[in-house]
C-alpha cells in the first residue's frame, strides 16, 4: 500500500515559526512532525510514500534525504501554487497503481490502527 502525506500548507497560524520552516519540519518532542509521520507508516509496514508538499518544499526533501528516506521509497508531488486538498490528492494520484491509498495530515499525529481487522 502506498501513503501519501499532506504537507503543503504554509502554517499561517504557526507563524512565525513556519516563516524560517515548513509546518512538517516544527519539532515535536525532539523530532520534526513528518518524522513522526514516516515511522508510523513504517510500523504497519507501509514504505511507498509520496510527498505532497509546496510551501517550503526543498527544506522537507533535504531532511528526508540525510536522513537517506528512513529506509522508505519516497516520492514528491510538489504544488508551485496552492492547490487545496483535494487538489494535492489529485496531482499525486497519478503516482498511485495500487487499488488504495492511505492519505494522512502531515500535522497531525495520531496512534490509530492501520491494520486491517477482520474480526
Amino acid at each position: 500500500m502506498k501513503a501519501m502525506i499532506l504537507s503543503g500548507g504554509r502554517g499561517k497560524r504557526l507563524r512565525p515559526v513556519t516563516d524560517t520552516i515548513p509546518k512538517p519540519l516544527i519539532k515535536i518532542n525532539g523530532k520534526p512532525l513528518i518524522e513522526w509521520k514516516i515511522n508510523y507508516l513504517k510500523k504497519f509496514g507501509i514504505k511507498d510514500i509520496i510527498i505532497c508538499s509546496g510551501y517550503k518544499w526543498k527544506k522537507i526533501e533535504n531532511y528526508i534525504k540525510k536522513k537517506k528516506n528512513f529506509g522508505c521509497n519516497i516520492e514528491y508531488s510538489v504544488e508551485t501554487s496552492p492547490l487545496g486538498t483535494g487538489g494535492a490528492i489529485k496531482k499525486a494520484i497519478k503516482n498511485i497503481v495500487d487499488d488504495s491509498f492511505i492519505v494522512l495530515n502531515g500535522d497531525i499525529i495520531t496512534n490509530i490502527n492501520l491494520k486491517k481487522n477482520d474480526d
